[in-house]
């Protein structure tokens, strides 16, 4: 191809450009496709709470060796796995735009836990954020006893192969040296959910993260009055959604006549042998078996408490009940992710969070719509045994961390 004289004259005039700036002082050329890595991506720091806990343990400049986990919210559930290095930090490539999980976790051996005059103990943290920064701060929060914990949820029968759902149950666990009884507690389902599609994340803001407590939709209160349903120490209690076997529906489902306790609702078939827990909240199952459960959903466990006394909040086309913060036992949050998982739909919010952190910094992930042979529900990990062999659960309020897929087991207690 011949050049004109204008475009000759353009190629000398940048050379000339070139060959000036080459000699004039304080002027480096760099070539635009060679950069510094560290330039790039984000660097996290990963620190504990516990000031005091982090001197004794030497971790005073942040947490060494401890795992971070990555995963982009409209992927396949493959999460990224880095470790901090001797002063908690780590270097994240740049990554793609969009939402996404961060969560970090760091377990200490009896040796180390000796140091700092303590039992072996478990850290962790998590969120979700737009992404990401240069700098991301993450603070460990440490394993809790409590009392009772909400031990393992299982959601029945909803798989791609069969849709029946009164197979779910939930089991109680107590994880104190002393008995608890359930005498008037709540056990409920709270708003909360993956995503939404209808409000928006600030929208939905004033029930998903309401400063004064959780925002239930409907719960059962558990019968008695003070001491007639004890739970001793190490003991686990299944309350179904109907204690039958329901084996018989599907060979895939569990029998469930061994339930402690089960759900009344107006139409559902009752055993005789298994004590009923009323519904009492604003709103019941229309299907008439008593609260339905969801692999995607916010679970709970409250103190006794009149449900007349809460607080009423509409919202939607629905009125909520207002459980207050000093009530809340434990809540377990949960979220469709799995490697085959398809991403949110575009029309959906996967927003930051759906219950404030005191509650839970990071929902589990749960693969149900994906477990074709209904075999597996979300159960809280072991951490350690007592001298006396009774298993202590692992108790973060990070529920990402705190609970592992694994093969159900109503009644015990066995991951």
């Amino acid at each position: 191809m011949k050049q004109g004289p204008s475009r000759r004259l353009c190629l000398v005039a940048f050379a000339a450009v070139l060959c000036a700036a080459c000699d004039t002082p304080g002027v480096t050329l760099v070539d635009p496709d060679v950069s510094n890595p560290e330039d790039q991506g984000t660097t996290i720091h990963v620190t504990l709470e516990d000031s005091a806990l982090a001197e004794a343990l030497g971790w005073s400049q942040g947490v060494p060796n401890a795992e971070l986990q990555l995963h982009r919210m409209i992927e396949a559930f493959q999460p990224d796995h880095f470790y901090t290095d001797s002063t908690g930090h780590v270097h994240v490539p740049e990554r793609m735009p969009g939402y996404h999980l961060v969560a970090a976790f760091k377990s200490i051996t009896a040796d180390e836990a000796a140091a700092a005059g303590a039992v072996p103990r478990v850290f962790a943290d998590g969120l979700k954020t737009e992404f990401l920064g240069n700098t991301l701060q993450l603070a460990l929060g440490g394993d809790q006893r409590g009392s009772l914990v909400i031990s393992e949820t299982y959601s029945g029968g909803r798989t791609y192969g069969i849709d029946y759902q009164w197979a779910a149950f939930w089991e109680l666990y107590n994880n104190s040296d002393t008995t608890v009884y359930l005498d008037g507690m709540l056990l409920g389902r709270a708003f909360g959910g993956s995503s939404g599609a209808i409000f928006t994340c600030e929208e939905l803001r004033q029930v998903r993260e309401h400063p004064e407590g959780l925002v239930a939709f409907d719960f059962h209160q558990f019968p008695g009055t003070g001491h007639e349903h004890p739970v001793a120490p190490g003991q686990a209690v299944t309350i179904a959604v109907d204690a039958v076997d329901h084996s018989q529906a599907h060979p895939t489902l569990p029998d469930l006549t061994i339930a402690d306790y089960e759900l009344e609702g107006s139409g559902d078939p009752d055993n005789p042998d298994v004590p009923n827990v009323p519904p009492a909240g604003l709103n019941t199952d229309i299907l008439g078996h008593g609260m339905q459960q969801f692999e995607f959903d916010t679970k709970f466990l409250a103190l006794p408490v009149d449900p007349a006394s809460l607080t009423t909040i509409p919202f939607g086309r629905y009125r909520w009940s207002l459980v207050p913060t000093d009530r809340i036992i434990d809540v377990q949050h949960a979220e469709y992710m799995h490697p085959e998982s398809p991403p949110h739909p575009e029309l959906f919010y996967p927003c930051p969070r759906w219950v404030n952190r005191e509650f839970d910094r990071l929902e589990a992930a749960s693969d149900k719509a994906f477990d074709h042979d209904n075999a597996t529900s979300l159960q809280r990990r072991i951490l350690r045994y007592t001298p006396d062999g009774r298993a202590i659960l692992q108790d973060t309020d990070v529920s990402y961390f705190d609970f592992v897929i694994a093969k159900y087991s109503p009644g015990s207690v066995e991951y």
